[in-house]
């Protein structure tokens, strides 16, 4: 097994000092609370410990990076996610301190003129969406070609990671997040634009609260991302999932894409959106998605020409009326379906309960392929004394890029968790009750037998 080569401390501060993460005075502040110790990954713990780096920032500079912390006025803190369109940062702001998601774009998505203009131009139409339910952009800009956007920073799980992580989500809860959803949609079709790639890993949950009982906040991200364009992209570098028209224009996820845009990126409207957010519901409320299994041209197909299994044949407790409300949405035809997303929250607003959701992984999340666990930062825990690694990742920028492999669920049934009866009706002191009123029966039960047996034999 190969282990990385050890760098001691005082070549690891002046990797911190050159990096620009820490000045002079601030290391000379800290000097007399440093370990007396020449082991590198022992400082960088300590500095880690003291709040002076973070992991992510320890785990490079122990590697011998000393540059790329900085992007315009933005310190990088921590990778979130990375795939086709680019990488996800944690980041923060060096003069005001605000804690942003700074998504870089990847250089093959912006290296022709066309693509470079149509980005601007969809980064300024996203700006003008102001509304709670979708995620605010803030800045967006270039520095040494380098194209990135400044984003509300979201803390928590989006709609795919929870759903791994917990299974299928309580029906009432489920009934609004899509509510939640459709409202930012209404927003945006009221200013005539569309997401064209409307997923559960596309839909992010902001914490509620730390008490654990304030209502959650649904936010829609990437609008604009989905028509960017990359002229003459190497096919073999498309991340796998990904549809692709004759342009190379990025069309959206084959598990929650509309039959009309798998045809035609252009002839869509609105109501293509909805059809997503109802694939986006079924994989909610069953933990799969529509289609599950097949190549991405068997999805397309079934999208247009089948109907889903229905969502309460693999989850019975689901009413039939959230059953009907996802068959309208997932309508083969765009004119049987809800007209504008203000229909949808309509209907749904009497079947929603806002709470706050479960934030503790209740078992081992599923693989998500290209995880927000950077490649980059892999192997740098080896050494217990630091035991600085690479945590799994709760923030919701997680998977806003593109991924690296298709999100298509595996032929699995969903896990749909049980209310035992007791805890279902409040029943449980009368069966403890009975319980043991039936035991004690049996026992006297026994014992007549006994007795007749004993007077038989005399």
């Amino acid at each position: 097994m190969s282990t990385r080569q050890r760098i001691s401390g005082q070549i690891f501060l002046a990797n911190v000092r050159q990096s620009g993460l820490l000045s002079d005075a601030q290391l000379a502040d800290v000097e007399a609370k440093l370990p007396d110790t020449n082991r590198g990954r022992v400082v960088a713990r300590a500095l880690v410990e003291l709040g002076l780096l973070t992991k992510f920032q320890a785990e490079h500079i122990l590697i011998g990076r000393t540059s790329g912390f900085q992007v315009g006025q933005y310190r990088i803190l921590d990778q979130l996610g990375r795939g086709g369109m680019g990488r996800v940062f944690k980041a923060q702001h060096r003069t005001m301190n605000r804690v942003v998601a700074l998504k870089v774009l990847a250089p093959t998505v912006m290296q022709s003129q066309r693509a470079r203009e149509l980005f601007l131009r969809e980064v300024r139409a996203a700006a003008q969406l102001n509304h709670p339910n979708i995620v605010a952009a803030y800045d967006a800009s270039e520095e040494d070609r380098r194209y990135y956007l400044v984003l509300e920073y979201v803390d928590g799980p989006n709609l795919e990671q929870l759903v791994g992580d917990h299974g299928p989500l309580p029906v009432s809860q489920a009934c609004d997040y899509i509510r939640q959803a459709a409202l930012g949609l209404q927003c945006a079709h009221e200013r005539g634009m569309l997401h064209r790639d409307i997923k559960p890993a596309n839909i992010l949950v902001k914490r509620g609260g730390l008490d654990g009982k304030s209502p959650d906040v649904v936010k829609i991200s990437d609008f604009g991302l989905a028509r960017l364009q990359a002229p003459d992209i190497n096919l073999s570098d498309v991340p796998a999932g990904t549809i692709l028209t004759k342009d190379n224009t990025v069309m959206g996820t084959p598990d929650y894409l509309s039959p009309e845009q798998a045809r035609n990126l252009h002839n869509t409207d609105i109501r293509s959106d909805l059809y997503s957010l109802g694939c986006t519901f079924y994989f909610l409320l069953t933990g799969q998605v529509p289609f599950p299994g097949g190549k991405i041209m068997d999805k397309l197909i079934r999208h247009g020409t089948e109907r889903a299994r229905p969502v309460n044949e693999l989850r019975p407790v689901v009413p039939r009326e959230v059953v009907a409300i996802v068959n309208r949405l997932m309508a083969k035809h765009p004119r049987d379906r809800y007209q504008t997303p203000a229909e949808l929250v309509d209907v749904l607003s009497s079947l929603s309960v806002n709470g706050s959701t479960p934030w503790t992984p209740v078992g081992p999340a599923k693989s998500r392929g290209s995880s927000g666990e950077s490649g980059e930062t892999k192997g740098c825990g080896s050494d217990p004394a630091v035991a600085i690694t690479p945590s799994r990742v709760s923030s919701a920028l997680v998977h806003t890029v593109a991924n690296d492999q298709s999100p298509t669920a595996p032929d699995t049934p969903p896990r749909v968790v049980l209310t035992p009866l007791s805890k279902a009706h409040g029943l449980g002191p009368w069966l403890a009750v009975a319980a043991a009123l039936g035991f004690l029966g049996g026992l006297a039960i026994i014992s007549v037998f006994m007795l007749v047996v004993t007077l038989l034999q005399r």
